[in-house]
């Protein structure tokens, strides 16, 4: 061998062994974002233990194999599962507002459910956000596919119609959570809407009010778009079973409180009003309290979804309890079914709301 090729081959070997160790290849590695790699790390909460360890050893054994990761034949087993089998959870999120909202924060507790659970059925456990990025979109899919996972959940809250060609590419078990496709092509788990706006309406009507209103945020999706058409199809008077009873007041608490205000001054009060979601409920009671209107002397309402006691305080308000952990537990029973194929039909799983009168 030649002086000049000896020289190459230390040179490259050098340039190997100086690798620089990416955080997303350990990230896409395992299925877990870079924050939860970086987090791990450097030794901060925020990651569990079993997540905390896989990412440390990831990182140790590419620096043995010169920032290549290695592929292991013995894996060992937790509760009969691979410790490396992940569930993967993504998360539409499109709006950036119904799946991840910093106002009302509804959904820390899904997650944590997801997690607790996903650990105690024997999985790692891995969160992607699947937004309007075409090669980020490219990139879960490809992540969803990989041997590690044994199974995806689906959070689709803001699912939209174009993205129903994408879940015919993810090849593993997969179960919708928060949403539902009017074919039937898999298995989900989600509120019953319909019931439930049929349940407001007729206690609506019950107590005197045939003047309806829904006030909604104008978002697009699941959860409201099937509320809106319930709303519209459970009225029994035809008089109002029109879209001009459903006001947009804007999707953050402030606008919500400014607009209805302003519409407060140019209309008649309604007899009784549907609140879509929190924020409306929030943003909402703060304009008909600051407006003088007594509740619920002067207009009854019904909200969907539960908000503090502080907000309203006397006000005899009826909420709508929407039961978020009973879908988790629902739709990760229903995920570990199918990863173990002890259930290869397609289920549709509907969680009831809870009237609840303060």
């Amino acid at each position: 061998m030649t002086i000049l090729k000896l020289i190459l081959l230390q040179s490259r070997k050098n340039e190997a062994s100086h690798m620089k160790i990416k955080m997303v290849d350990i990230a896409r590695h395992l299925g877990v974002s870079k924050a939860t790699v970086s987090l791990a790390v450097n030794g901060k909460p925020g990651v569990n233990e079993e997540t905390r360890r896989m990412v440390l050893e990831c990182l140790e054994e590419m620096k043995k194999n010169n920032g290549v990761i290695p592929v292991k034949e013995n894996i060992v087993t937790v509760s009969g599962h691979p410790v490396n089998q992940m569930i993967k959870i993504v998360i539409v999120n499109h709006s950036k507002g119904a799946a991840c909202n910093s106002e009302t924060d509804l959904w820390s507790d899904v997650l944590a459910t997801f997690d607790s659970e996903a650990r105690r059925l024997g999985y790692l456990y891995g969160v992607t956000y699947l937004n309007d990025d075409i090669a980020q979109t490219e990139a879960v899919i490809t992540e969803c596919n990989m041997d590690f996972v044994a199974g995806v959940l689906l959070f689709g809250t803001e699912l939209k119609e174009e993205d129903q060609n994408l879940l015919e590419r993810i090849k593993k078990p997969l179960v919708l959570y928060d949403c539902e496709l009017p074919d039937s092509r898999y298995s989900s788990v989600c509120a019953d809407n319909r019931q439930m706006l049929k349940s407001a309406v007729d206690y609506l009507y019950k107590e005197g009010a045939s003047d309806i209103y829904y006030f909604c945020t104008g978002k697009d999706n699941y959860n409201y778009r099937v509320r809106k058409e319930a709303f519209l199809n459970t009225k029994s008077n035809e008089d109002t079973a029109s879209a001009k009873y459903i006001l947009d007041l804007g999707d953050e608490i402030p606008k919500i409180t400014e607009t209805l205000l302003e519409w407060l001054r140019k209309n008649p009060l309604p007899q009784g009003i549907l609140f879509e979601n929190q924020q409306i409920s929030i943003g909402a009671l703060t304009a008909l309290r600051k407006y003088g209107v007594n509740i619920p002397q002067e207009v009854k309402v019904v909200g969907f979804g539960m908000i503090p006691d502080y907000i309203y305080q006397d006000l005899k308000l009826v909420q709508m309890r929407i039961s978020e952990i009973e879908g988790v537990l629902l739709t990760m029973d229903l995920l570990d079914k199918k990863i173990r194929q002890y259930s290869m039909s397609k289920v549709k799983i509907y969680t009831e709301a809870e009237m609840i009168i303060s």
